[in-house]
């Protein structure tokens, strides 16, 4: 915290939070016109948002977060000791289907709910499994092992950017001030912590440097001087 780039990197993180809730939370006017069926999609996510649960869905967003942010702390440990993203990618993905599949199994014991319809629900979880669950743990696990965990969890907030963008070109939804401030904020966020990340990374460099040539100059052999006598002397 007394460096500089520590302290960027709290107030890059800070940033990026505030960015990310007030893009979430936050509205404002909007900025272009709304169509038919985004007004229909308002009014549905206003009966939905009518009839949840908030207590328990924070309770669960709240620990789903902490367990994310646990995951980037564990990962920078496996990648020392096990340095392969794929098989370690795999061996994650086949313990969570079975710890998903006895979750499901406790709330629900239809039969028919394990039935896949429609060409929409195939091709959603092929690309979940492959790009969600396989890809991206991948890279994520690869930045990690080159970057560290700090640099990985920087992109996170880009998310709710990727949502919004996606809304707004293929849905066609209504695309408010709160979304464009959040989102400027999470990219000046990312970039004040990337930039700590990197004088910190720099930092680091000149002090490895200092101490192997420190250490390079005590274990440098001592030169010997060689002694000449005169034999007219002796």
């Amino acid at each position: 915290m007394k460096s500089k780039h520590g302290k960027a990197k709290v107030l890059g993180t800070l940033v990026s939070v505030g960015g990310a809730l007030l893009l979430t939370l936050y509205k404002g006017m909007p900025l272009m016109n709304a169509s038919s069926s985004s007004s229909i999609m308002v009014e549905k996510r206003k009966h939905v948002t009518l009839t949840e649960k908030w207590a328990v869905g924070s309770i669960f967003l709240t620990a789903g977060s902490l367990m994310w942010s646990s995951w980037f702390l564990i990962q920078a440990r496996i990648s020392k000791s096990y340095p392969c993203q794929y098989s370690s990618t795999a061996i994650m993905s086949f313990f969570s289907a079975i710890q998903s599949t006895i979750l499901r199994l406790i709330i629900d014991r239809n039969s028919s709910s394990w039935i896949v319809k429609g060409k929409l629900e195939i091709s959603s979880i092929i690309y979940s499994g492959m790009v969600g669950s396989g890809l991206c743990y991948v890279v994520m696990s690869w930045c990690v092992k080159q970057r560290g965990p700090v640099f990985t969890a920087a992109f996170s907030p880009f998310i709710e950017i990727s949502v919004a963008v996606f809304d707004v070109s293929i849905l066609h939804e209504q695309i408010h001030l709160g979304s464009v401030l959040g989102s400027v904020l999470v990219i000046a966020g990312m970039y004040i912590l990337l930039w700590g990340k990197s004088n910190e990374a720099d930092d680091c460099g000149m002090k490895h440097s200092q101490i192997s040539e420190e250490s390079g100059d005590c274990n440098r052999p001592s030169q010997i001087i060689p002694v000449t006598v005169n034999p007219s002397s002796s």
